[in-house]
């Protein structure tokens, strides 16, 4: 199944042309100007064409700055799904075992911003785990399981958005920096 926005198949047939919105347009320019992999935009394509959500309602290659009493470093994130000024969903698309990026996520949702990130949505562009952060709950399946953008509205309009306790911090960002000296280890080697 293909999720892809290509205008390029349709501008010479006006029928067709009619039918492909400035929205469209905008959507496939916001993907063009991504660096994405298989899996990453295989998502974008997905939460933008299935989903209702719309290129500002996506924050893509984000950095964040982590400080750690003894170090800072900076951690690059797949997407944020953002409703309003709120980060709802936090985004991570790994080519490998979905499992093993549940505890990164949870640790990156809860110290990596001001406040606590109420969901991660961890795939593989098939396979799919959703969390709920602030209730320590899990639900898997397919991509479907993400929420759409009427429900990210729902739940950003029904959710309070917690610090997390600064006494428990500093453990989750010790967590994130483990994982990205692994994610760096594997990057170099041969």
């Amino acid at each position: 199944m293909s999720f892809c926005l290509n205008s390029q198949n349709i501008q010479n047939n006006p029928e067709e042309k009619k039918c492909f919105t400035d929205d469209d347009y905008k959507q496939e320019e916001f993907l063009n100007d991504l660096r994405l992999s298989y899996a990453q935009k295989k998502i974008a394509e997905f939460l933008l064409s299935h989903k209702g959500y719309c290129p500002q309602d996506i924050e893509s290659n984000i950095e964040f700055s982590i400080f750690l009493e003894d170090k800072n470093f900076k951690v690059h994130v797949d997407f944020i799904i953002k409703i309003g000024d709120k980060r709802l969903i936090f985004v991570k698309c790994a080519p490998n075992s979905l499992a093993s990026w549940e505890r990164y996520s949870t640790a990156f949702c809860r110290a990596a911003d001001a406040y606590q990130i109420p969901y991660a949505f961890i795939t593989d562009g098939d396979a799919a785990t959703l969390l709920s952060i602030l209730e320590g709950s899990a639900k898997e399946g397919s991509i479907e399981i993400m929420p759409s953008k009427n429900e990210a509205e729902r739940i950003s309009r029904n959710i309070a958005l917690l610090p997390y306790p600064e006494d428990r911090k500093e453990k989750e960002k010790r967590i994130i920096y483990a994982f990205q000296g692994i994610k760096n280890t594997t990057e170099t080697s041969p």
